[in-house]
């Protein structure tokens, strides 16, 4: 990340901002906390990748990077507080004299990407324009995946048949209302979900802060 400042994106810049903060795509004025912007890149990492502009108000304005440092700390964010190490790519815009920093995060293939943070390591997702914490469905899940673990059955067990009759009555379910229709212990249904999700045959979502489950 050294050469930072000898790649200069073809990227349309007023484009970019025109978009606005999304899934995606996120604005910082300046970079003053590693942790925090280690968060948004667990959070584009477990998620389908993103671009972080450096230099940009949350209201699209240019300010442009006032700070060298900051790029260290971006630095900081991706090899210290990262777990594992994320790889990133940053190029940059002068506008007016202002220069922003267009910083690219690919979807990572090794999830889940966690945060070193001070009470424990903490895995993000990107929900829209925010942050979440990956809760133990979508980590067992990322576990499945890197260990190709659990293929999909010639036919469900009678525990699935009742979450799945369940969810074609009920339209969703939480991680503990599962354990308790298949009569099982939390660790169990977090198993079980995950691998649903992964034969795609439920999905998942976020509202208000609550993870749950609905039929694909």
């Amino acid at each position: 990340m050294k050469d930072f400042d000898r790649f200069v994106s073809t990227s349309n810049l007023h484009e970019l901002i025109a978009e606005g903060e999304h899934e995606q795509q996120d604005f910082k004025y300046k970079i003053s906390d590693a942790r925090k912007i280690a968060r948004t890149l667990s959070a584009f990492s477990n998620t389908t990748g993103g671009k972080l502009l450096v230099g940009v108000r949350d209201n699209g304005l240019i300010g442009g990077v006032k700070d060298e440092d900051d790029i260290y700390l971006l630095e900081s964010a991706a090899r210290v507080f990262s777990l594992p190490e994320i790889e990133l790519t940053v190029q940059y815009h002068e506008v007016d004299g202002k220069r922003v920093w267009e910083v690219d995060v690919p979807e990572g293939k090794h999830k889940p990407y966690k945060v070193d943070e001070q009470d424990g390591a903490k895995a993000y997702i990107r929900i829209d324009d925010e942050n979440k914490v990956a809760n133990a469905v979508l980590i067992e899940m990322w576990r499945q995946e890197q260990s190709n673990d659990s293929k999909r059955p010639v036919q469900f067990s009678d525990r699935e048949q009742r979450l799945i009759q369940y969810l074609k009555d009920y339209e969703r379910v939480s991680t503990s209302k599962a354990a308790k229709l298949m009569q099982c212990p939390r660790n169990k249904a977090v198993n079980t979900l995950a691998r649903l999700i992964r034969w795609e045959v439920i999905n998942w979502d976020i509202e208000d802060g609550q993870f749950f489950c609905t039929l694909y």
